[in-house]
């Protein structure tokens, strides 16, 4: 996964060793909760890009990735603005726990990003 703190040198992983246990187990537990890996790949690449200002480079490959990729692009510019219709797609494709799963998933992997982004050059 993209995301890890191991593979990617997490800054709050080296500034503080009490944030880097439980944080790469929670990023190794979203990778064990069902989703398809492929697909939170997607996201975690779309999220880096959105808050690393690189290009995108994610394409959907299907309908169930688009609404992710939606999903994903509201929730990191405004959660606020997922709408019922957005939510209504998204429950068409996954399951309650699969949502949750998702919504944990997308949670963690911007709050690294935006972690490193602020972060960035303050590392050795």
């Amino acid at each position: 996964m993209g995301m890890s703190s191991t593979s990617t040198g997490n800054p709050l992983g080296a500034l503080d060793p009490h944030v880097a246990g439980p944080l790469e187990e929670l990023v190794q537990a979203l990778d064990g909760v069902g989703l398809d890996s492929g697909l939170l790949e997607l996201c975690a690449t779309r999220i880096e890009q959105m808050i690393g200002g690189e290009p995108s480079a994610a394409s959907p490959q299907d309908d169930r990735e688009s609404v992710v990729l939606a999903f994903t692009e509201q929730y990191v510019l405004d959660a606020h603005g997922v709408t019922d219709e957005l939510c209504a797609e998204l429950n068409a494709h996954f399951s309650p726990p699969e949502l949750a799963a998702l919504t944990t998933a997308i949670a963690t992997y911007e709050a690294l990003a935006r972690s490193q982004a602020a972060l960035k050059g303050m590392m050795p």
